[in-house]
């Protein structure tokens, strides 16, 4: 999915656009059991209920496309023409929510293999969304062009609140109060089908989980039955080292200059990409990269080996994932030095008595710890 996507639907999550349906079920951690259960009808519930259950739906769609939120797809499995995982969910969205069985092989699948901290909360969200026509110019008409029924899943810690004083009105006094077990953000969510180019797409799902070091792999692999993705970060540090590698093998080149060309490289390609599916790039995708940021012809066979050993020969990456969009970054154990991306076309390597140095122009005024020094009058004055 791409962000446009998730936005759209983000939007919908208000109380003039109410959500069908809503189960769950609240569960003892410790002993995995279920306490209670929740069937309630979105429009009847109280407005301060809809807010809070419309705040928990909402967290569930943020974060960073390819961090918090990823597109996995499902693994195939032999024999089968679509996986068990996905029937299972297309049948739960089919039931509406209304299914007490389907409900419950759910709950009782989630239960056995996710691994909490706390009490935890599962919640099932039921919606359906008629997509209205875009006209060429992006703006919406009235009319639909396709319906598009999903479901939401989120698994929400409960947590036991922290002993506070407060003032008891009908005693006028201080004193401790009574602490309640209160439902938490979300730590995990997933929404299937997928909404892809504002259209239904049964064989994806968007998993959200607030941290993305600990994205619960079990939930995506026992539940959802699909193939976690690599992170934003995971496919950064590889294609990093592929980089580093070939320019600490081949020395003749400039760190500098080839690392600021590769991004420049990046960033045009994502500037000139108007609309679809996020751009990836591909083993000889790369070595094109890599060729038109100064790499040699004869260093191609260099790349070639460590793309193969760090990726694999048919790895791709999201170029968007790899791009550093605002920032440049140079540092050593003593120095770290910002510089805004479309302002490193200024900085020099040069060879300054015998030292190589990084040279930074000075063209504005300079703030150390505090103190400005006035940079634009010693330029005056030289000039002058």
């Amino acid at each position: 999915m791409r962000n446009t996507d998730i936005l759209e639907l983000k939007k919908r999550f208000k109380k003039d656009n109410t959500i069908t349906r809503i189960q769950g079920c609240y569960v003892l951690g410790t002993d995995k059991k279920i306490q209670t259960y929740i069937d309630e009808t979105f429009e009847n519930l109280d407005e301060s209920e809809q807010f809070r259950y419309l705040e928990l739906i909402k967290k569930g769609f943020s974060g960073v496309l390819g961090k918090n939120l990823q597109s996995l797809s499902f693994e195939q499995e032999e024999g089968r023409d679509n996986p068990k995982s996905m029937m299972s969910l297309l049948a739960l969205r089919d039931s509406e929510l209304k299914d007490k069985n389907i409900l419950e092989a759910f709950y009782q699948s989630v239960i056995e293999a996710y691994k909490p901290k706390t009490n935890f909360l599962i919640l099932l969200f039921h919606d359906v969304y008629d997509v209205p026509v875009k006209g060429t110019d992006n703006i919406r008409q009235d009319e639909s062009e396709e319906t598009y029924t999903y479901i939401y899943c989120m698994i929400c810690p409960v947590v036991l609140e922290k002993p506070v004083l407060s003032y008891h009105e009908d005693g006028n006094f201080l004193g401790s109060r009574e602490r309640e077990f209160t439902v938490e953000m979300p730590e995990v969510g997933f929404l299937y089908p997928a909404f892809n180019d504002r259209s239904t797409d049964v064989y994806e799902v968007l998993y959200y989980c607030k941290d993305p070091k600990d994205n619960h792999p079990e939930l995506i692999e026992s539940i959802l039955g699909c193939k976690e993705e690599p992170s934003i970060d995971d496919e950064k540090e590889v294609f990093h080292q592929i980089v580093e590698d070939v320019l600490n093998e081949a020395q003749e080149y400039d760190t500098f200059e080839m690392v600021r060309s590769i991004n420049d490289r990046l960033n045009e390609m994502v500037e000139e990409k108007v609309t679809g599916s996020p751009l990836t790039i591909n083993r000889e995708e790369m070595k094109d990269l890599m060729l038109n940021a100064g790499l040699k012809e004869e260093h191609l066979e260099t790349f070639e080996k460590h793309f193969d050993e760090e990726a694999g020969e048919d790895a791709t990456f999201k170029v968007d994932s790899l791009r550093e969009k605002k920032n440049m970054t140079m540092k050593s154990d003593d120095v770290r030095i910002v510089l805004k991306q479309d302002y490193a076309d200024c900085v020099e390597v040069r060879v300054i008595d015998g030292r190589k140095c990084i040279v930074i122009p000075m063209n504005s005024d300079m703030e150390i710890n505090g103190i400005v020094k006035r940079i634009r009058d010693e330029i005056n004055n030289m000039d002058s």
